[in-house]
């Protein structure tokens, strides 16, 4: 799920601009680079839930920000993708380095799944992924760029 994750996202993002990735469909909508510059803040809290610490280069754009309407600016969406591959890298590294009892131990955050293990977080982390990323396939279609690939 974390290899498909990192390959849709950047399908969803193929051909968008940042001109595009600012767009919003509407004031309640996010637009396509704060999905992305979301989904790359929680690949690096995935990593640091795994010890896979790749380094968040847009962390301080990100402190104390909870919506859109709180950030300041969007980082150009080719370096989100840059950061996206490397972080991505650093966790799929990671993830097939993790033992039994590392995936067993306590989860280190509150998710909302009934499974209070590392396994637990990085399931329902990867679903995160999932969901945001087809919010990302359905603003492709909005903006007119077609659908997602899958490959």
């Amino acid at each position: 799920m974390l290899r498909l994750n990192t390959r849709l996202f950047l399908n969803c993002l193929e051909g968008v601009d940042d001109e595009l990735a600012a767009r919003r469909p509407g004031p309640q909508t996010n637009g396509m680079g704060f999905l992305a510059l979301h989904l790359l803040d929680a690949r690096t809290h995935l990593g640091s839930v795994i010890g896979a610490e790749a380094g968040h280069p847009f962390a301080a754009l990100l402190e104390g920000v909870r919506g859109i309407d709180e950030l300041d600016r969007l980082p150009p969406l080719d370096e989100v993708r840059s950061a996206w591959e490397r972080v991505s890298a650093a966790v799929a590294d990671r993830l097939a380095e993790l033992t039994e009892e590392e995936v067993l131990r306590p989860s280190p955050g509150d998710y909302p799944v009934e499974d209070a293990t590392v396994l637990g977080a990085v399931a329902f982390l990867l679903q995160h992924d999932s969901y945001h990323v087809g919010q990302l396939a359905l603003l492709r279609k909005h903006f007119g760029l077609g659908a997602m690939r899958y490959r």
